[in-house]
């Protein structure tokens, strides 16, 4: 086994490794589990003194309670603390229990005993004893102010107890418990102390057991120190040692050195495969170095033919670089050509012109140029680039100038000029010009001229003609700019006209997301959020049919009209749809929209009818209100008056009749007036007569006036405050929105009760408030209440009659007042409408 390990290194290394290892663990595992031993022991004697002591408190505390508590049920009979200390027998009898189990020593069994003792005494004599006390206490036959023994010894119980022995009185024939509740404090401060000395010395115990542990797992170190000290540490020195020579020996054979060579070496190992490597090689290079040394003088020549081969191909390189310039340069120059034809295929404005002429200033190798725009054969502006529009001014001005004779012979011309200018430079020199006209190929009218200016040469024929192709291609730009604004003309002059449609128009395009509409739209549609884009289009179709789909009542013909349509389906038919739960109703119809025979999309033109919707709902209410309620005093009056024509009737039904046609005519006449009243109201034609009103005068004559004709219903008035609030009103108006509010509140209390009027102010408004206790309304209805002709449909409304016009005359009334009105009702409870006014503020000066 040992020789197997000496022929690896890895063998040795893993050895000596796993050796180690296993004294650590072996040492390791012993102290743990000796450790593990100990504590575990401390700890379960610890936890046993621990519970001890927790249950011994608990149950001198119970004690504790038990006594003050016997002596408050003594001292105040109160039977709640009997009953308290009462339930404590169970838990107390389950301690007292447990230490008499558990009690192992002489102090334990004392212990437990004293505590056995205290619970007979009390729950076995004391409780009954007192309870008997007590009782008498209650029913009189013991009447003391104080406990006396010879009352306690008196009574039947305590002289059964003391015949069984377990009371006996004191020499002064009281009861003492003293000494056996000091007898059961001893017990249980010995058994404390006795905790406390098992306590320290389980500690005690558990430190020694740590100290032992410690110097155990010390002395294992100091064993694997001096394991490694002895075995490793020799055993790692000798193989560097041997490595250390074998590496002095390659260094003394790359220097050509003499080796000494071991022969004799035995190792079985790598670093004796290594020796042995290693002295054969030395051997081979020895034999081999003579022929190097040829080789090398070979290899020597070899390189000079090398160089001289290198120094002809760095002037191949040289010539290839030049060429490789020319290249790069003539690239650039197409890469420029290629942007410029570009920004001639893509630009769209005028504005976009200025980079077409910096590119042909960098194609040509200009100083500075222009691009000229004609219309009619006019000049009307220019795109510079490195000069002043005073200079373009200048040339078109000058008779002679390229321009002007590029104008008169419609062809390029080329010109050079001497210039000598002091301001900048303090001598002469020649600038080279050129003018290039762009004419229009459909009419011949020139559109547009290219001015280029340099200074070192003239240009070159082939810059030239480079010049007439960007001309082609800027004659393109130009025609379609000028098709692009005629478009965008034409295309605002549609929107005009679109938005000038009162109508809401969306074209939906087919297979398209996208919408146009015009603006209308927003406006009868105000829950659309988008605003609109450049070119008048919606981004997503989805979030408008989206926005209407969660306006329209119906979502689901709302969604099958929409597929309808989708599917290019459309009826010439128009059809309504109610929205915001029929506050507001719409009208739609569609045109489809066919281009060179095939189907591009629909047109949907939408309507706001809700004025109209809301007339048609008027008028067939109006109508069957008029119907019905004039129909129904018609009736009377003509039926009383026939009866009092065509038969003899005494005085006393003539006066009755006479009344109910009275009667009938008034009612007749209110509802005329109402009529006429909503009727001005409505066109505007009411007049008001304002003045300042004393507001609780008004209240109050109001309320007597229906407190006096009513005997059914109790009408209080309450004044909230001392201020008495003016108003500046119509004091007729003021009086008539008043008599609906209370004629409602009597009215829709069809049982009686009371009718609360109050008024009140705050900071800048007088405030009336009208409370019923009848009918009350429905929470649906809130939102009509205030309509013409609206009333709510139930039986008790039905019953009662009404022309619903009452509650909308008070609305009119109140907003030319500048004020509000508003309501709160429970359905079945009662109503209170709540009117707001401004208050009259006197000025100080």
């Amino acid at each position: 086994m040992i020789k197997w390990i000496r022929r690896r290194i890895g063998r040795q290394l893993l050895a000596v490794f796993y050796t180690v290892l296993v004294l650590v663990s072996v040492t390791s595992f012993f102290v743990y589990d000796y450790m593990e031993g100990r504590i575990e022991s401390s700890r379960n004697n610890l936890e046993i003194i621990s519970e001890q002591n927790r249950r011994a408190d608990t149950l001198w505390d119970n004690w504790q309670t038990v006594q003050f508590g016997l002596r408050g049920f003594v001292i105040f009979g109160d039977q709640d603390r009997f009953d308290e200390v009462e339930d404590l027998r169970t838990e107390i009898k389950s301690e007292t229990d447990w230490f008499s189990r558990k009690a192992k020593t002489d102090e334990e069994e004392e212990f437990a005993a004293q505590m056995t003792n205290l619970y007979d005494l009390y729950y076995g004599a004391l409780f009954p004893v007192t309870q008997s006390y007590v009782n008498g206490k209650k029913d009189n036959t013991i009447n003391e102010d104080f406990l006396q023994g010879d009352s306690l010894f008196s009574l039947p119980v305590a002289k059964r107890l003391v015949e069984q022995g377990q009371l006996k009185p004191s020499a002064d024939g009281s009861i003492d418990i003293t000494p056996d509740i000091e007898r059961a404090s001893v017990a249980l401060e010995d058994y404390r102390d006795n905790l406390q000395v098992q306590q320290e010395n389980a500690v005690m115990n558990l430190r020694s057991e740590v100290a032992k542990t410690q110097w155990i797992w010390i002395s294992s170190i100091f064993v694997l120190v001096g394991f490694i000290l002895l075995f490793v540490h020799p055993f790692i020195r000798k193989m560097t040692k041997q490595l250390l020579r074998l590496i002095d020996d390659n260094q003394k054979l790359s220097r050509n050195e003499p080796i000494e060579m071991d022969l004799n070496e035995q190792r079985t190992d790598e670093i004796g495969m290594l020796r042995s490597s290693f002295n054969q090689m030395a051997v081979t290079t020895s034999s081999h170095t003579e022929a190097m040394q040829g080789k090398n003088e070979e290899l020597q020549a070899q390189s000079e033919e090398l160089l001289a081969q290198q120094e002809e191909l760095q002037a191949q390189q040289e010539e290839l670089e030049e060429a490789y310039q020319t290249t790069k340069q003539n690239e650039e120059k197409l890469k420029m050509r290629s942007e410029l034809t570009e920004a001639l295929a893509v630009r769209e404005t005028v504005e976009s012109y200025p980079a077409i002429v910096r590119k042909m200033l960098e194609i040509t190798s200009s100083e500075y140029g222009a691009l000229l725009l004609y219309e009619d054969g006019q000049y009307i502006g220019a795109t510079t680039n490195g000069m002043k529009l005073q200079q373009i001014e200048a040339l078109l001005a000058e008779e002679t100038s390229v321009l002007n004779r590029m104008m008169l012979t419609n062809q390029v011309i080329q010109s050079e000029k001497r210039v000598s200018r002091t301001d900048d430079v303090p001598y002469s020199f020649s600038t080279h010009e050129v003018a290039l006209p762009i004419y229009d190929p459909s009419t011949n009218q020139l559109m547009a001229a290219i001015y280029m200016v340099r200074y070192q040469s003239t240009y070159k024929a082939q810059q030239l003609a480079d010049m007439r192709e960007f001309s082609q291609q800027m004659t393109l730009s130009l025609l379609r700019t000028r098709s692009y604004d005629e478009m965008k003309q034409e295309k605002q002059k549609t929107e005009q006209v679109l938005d000038s449609i009162r109508e809401a128009i969306i074209y939906l395009e087919d297979g398209n997301d996208e919408l146009y509409v015009n603006r209308p739209l927003f406006e009868l549609v105000p829950e659309l959020q988008s605003e609109f884009t450049k070119d008048r289009t919606l981004s997503s179709g989805s979030y408008v049919i989206e926005v209407m789909r969660n306006i329209v009542d119906d979502v689901d013909r709302f969604n099958d009209y929409l597929a309808l349509i989708r599917a290019g389906d459309v009826s010439p038919d128009k059809v309504q749809f109610d929205v915001r739960n029929n506050t507001a109703h719409l009208e739609v119809y569609a045109e489809r929209i066919d281009i060179e025979g095939g189907w591009k999309g629909v047109i949907l033109v939408i309507r706001d009818i809700t004025r109209e919707t809301e007339a048609d709902r008027l008028k067939t209410e109006l109508v069957s209100t008029v119907s019905h309620e004039l129909r129904t005093p018609l009736s009377s009056i003509y039926g009383f008056t026939e009866l009092m024509l065509n038969r003899e009737i005494d005085t006393m039904k003539q006066r009755k009749y006479l009344a109910t046609i009275h009667t009938e005519t008034e009612r007749l006449s209110n509802l005329v007036t109402d009529f006429l009243d909503v009727q001005r109201m409505q066109s505007g034609g009411q007049l008001y007569q304002m003045a300042h009103l004393d507001l609780c005068t008004i209240v109050q004559q109001v309320a007597g006036l229906y407190d006096v004709s009513n005997g059914q219903h109790a009408i209080r008035v309450q004044m909230l405050g001392t201020e008495r609030p003016t108003i500046i009103g119509d004091e007729a108006r003021i009086k008539q929105l008043l008599n609906n509010l209370v004629n409602n509140a009597i009215k829709y209390s069809p049982d009686g009760g009371l009718i609360e009027v109050s008024v009140g102010t705050d900071e800048a408004n007088a405030t009336i408030r009208i409370t019923d206790h009848g009918i009350g309304i429905p929470h649906y209805a809130f939102s009509q209440l205030f309509d013409k002709f609206y009333r709510v449909d139930n039986s008790d409304t039905r019953r009662i009659g009404g022309t619903g016009l009452g509650l909308s005359i008070c609305k009119e009334i109140v907003k030319e007042h500048d004020g509000v009105i508003h309501v709160e009702s429970i359905e079945g409870q009662g109503s209170t409408f709540t009117v707001q006014l401004p208050l009259y503020v006197t000025e100080n000066v």
